[in-house]
């Protein structure tokens, strides 16, 4: 397939979800899905090693919750799981020889489709990534942000609570931020595309060759901020601007521990030219970010942590139950909210629908057996991911960090939300996933640490 026409269904799969809503409905959620699936299959990709197989245990895992078993195996491995189904029937459940483990094969059969879209998406577009098109794939992630963004904020400003001025949110509560109902969901998107905006400009900043020193300073600025600079650096401004005005504590706080992080470990790869370049890029980011931000309120959500930190102590607490009573095979992917109809002990005036913390959602979902699973996955890719990092000499490196920055920045937001249950995140982040850990055939591996090179394909693309 034409790399043109990769990269634009790439990107379709991207904005898709992104538009409709965040992907919340299973009218977007399983198309989605099942097109990501069929993306994978054209692009050919070759399955193997550790991170590949785990990848497929959990899907299997995830598909096993929906196999139907007779009724006493289901009550050996899953005691609980007849009471709820009952509590959650009208009639109270007919009786029937056979039940799968999942309280709500609906929802889990939902959760599935979504999963293995993902799964897929990063298959497909880690094989594609091999051949080439990371760079202008990143350059159109970035324009995405930037538009989104820029809605964002006029929506934030002028919509109340219609989304694109037309949908009316149906519940009370935050107002929605940007296409999705929760503006947690759109901090953990944001959290994703910045660091990958700010990556591609690191990597562009070693690229250049040395002004010489009696040169004015309005030419090396202009020789420093080229034109494809520029817009970057406005699209990430504008990224964190949409961010601070979200006012998502988690996600700001996340991206701000996972970029120290990152700066921190790549430390070593920042000579003095390149250290001066990026920090005055991402210091004239954060002072433009901060101008545009609405720091009284920002003051005032933080200052209200302490009711945050209660309710999700709540919520964390009317968990726990779920997790001991179905600690080995869990109630179902996708049935918490299901579950917690049961399980919830405070008031019902607002239902949890999440458990604000993604670890414990997954563990009462899946109990033992997917945990473990998702424990292996993010185990061997965080050890891909590393050695990757560490062989990748080229401008590419600053990319993937920031692609990793991002991964990292979502990872710390889970232990406080759970955004990756959105399509349109969990797609983004198999997209990072994919950039972080890709490889490249060894003729198109650069030996300069400060190199921008990239596969003749991408540079035929970007003139």
């Amino acid at each position: 397939m034409p790399l043109v026409i990769t990269l634009g269904a790439l990107i379709a799969l991207v904005v898709w979800p992104l538009a409709a809503f965040g992907g919340r409905s299973a009218a977007t959620a399983v198309p989605l899905g099942f097109t990501c699936l069929v993306f994978a299959i054209v692009l050919k990709p070759r399955l193997g090693g550790r991170l590949d197989r785990a990848l497929i245990a959990l899907l299997v895992v995830v598909a096993l919750q929906l196999v139907p078993l007779p009724a006493s195996i289901v009550a050996f491995l899953s005691p609980h799981a007849a009471p709820v189904r009952r509590a959650l029937s009208i009639d109270g459940g007919a009786p029937s020889a056979f039940h799968p483990l999942t309280i709500s094969a609906s929802d889990t059969g939902w959760a599935w489709i979504v999963t293995a879209g993902a799964t897929a998406l990063f298959w497909g577009v880690r094989a594609q990534f091999g051949r080439g098109g990371v760079r202008r794939t990143v350059r159109m992630v970035s324009a995405v942000g930037f538009a989104v963004s820029l809605l964002a904020i006029a929506q934030a400003a002028t919509a109340g609570r219609e989304i694109y001025w037309r949908f009316r949110t149906e519940f009370e509560g935050p107002l929605p931020f940007g296409p999705f109902i929760n503006r947690n969901h759109f901090a953990t998107w944001a959290i994703m595309a910045l660091p990958l905006c700010l990556g591609y400009i690191a990597a562009r900043s070693g690229a250049r060759t040395r002004e010489p020193a009696y040169a004015s300073l309005r030419r090396r600025l202009a020789h420093a901020i080229d034109p494809r600079t520029a817009w970057l650096m406005a699209a990430g401004m504008t990224m964190l601007v949409a961010l601070l005005l979200s006012l998502s504590r988690s996600g700001a706080l996340a991206l701000g521990v996972s970029a120290a992080a990152t700066v921190v470990l790549c430390r070593h790869r920042l000579d003095r030219r390149r250290r001066r370049r990026v920090m005055g890029t991402a210091a004239v980011v954060v002072v433009c970010g901060l101008a545009w931000a609405d720091i009284p309120a920002l003051r005032g959500r933080l200052a209200g942590a302490q009711t945050g930190v209660a309710n999700r102590v709540t919520i964390w607490r009317e968990t726990i139950p779920i997790v001991r009573d179905f600690w080995l095979t869990g109630t179902g992917a996708g049935t918490y909210q299901r579950a917690m109809f049961v399980y919830q002990r405070s008031t019902r005036t607002v239902y949890f629908n999440q458990a604000h913390n993604h670890y414990l959602q997954v563990a009462a979902e899946g109990g033992l057996l997917l945990a473990g699973v998702v424990v292996g996955v993010l185990a061997v890719f965080v050890r891909t991911a590393r050695d990757r990092l560490a062989s990748d000499t080229s401008g590419l490196f600053w990319i993937r960090a920031g692609a990793a920055c991002g991964l990292g920045a979502v990872a710390l937001q889970s232990m406080w939300e759970t955004g990756l249950v959105m399509p349109a995140n969990a797609t983004l982040a198999a997209l990072l996933a994919a950039i972080t850990i890709h490889e490249r055939p060894a003729d198109q591996r650069s030996s300069s640490p400060n190199a921008d090179s990239e596969p003749k394909a991408d540079r035929t693309l970007a003139k």
